[in-house]
């Protein structure tokens, strides 16, 4: 199974961290590539953080309210191939 990683991306030129205001999905459920899997809130604007991959969503490695430095990490998606 390869595991696809799901990244902070910057959403503005000024910006150095999201806070991830709620997961959609929990862990251990299926995404589609695409797919809004959580809300992130940054110094100007609420938006959607998409799934880069179809499968099930792993490792969530920021919950609820924590902020996640830009390009690092925020979870996995299992493609099960």
């Amino acid at each position: 199974m390869a595991k696809i990683p799901i990244y902070m991306p910057k959403f503005g030129m000024t910006m150095t961290t999201g806070l991830i205001t709620e997961w959609l999905f929990a862990e251990g459920e299926r995404v589609e590539q695409g797919q809004p899997i959580a809300l992130v809130e940054t110094e100007k604007v609420q938006t959607e953080l998409e799934s880069p991959a179809t499968g099930t969503l792993t490792d969530v490695r920021f919950q609820d309210g924590m902020e996640a430095p830009v390009g690092q990490v925020v979870a996995y998606v299992e493609d099960g191939a």
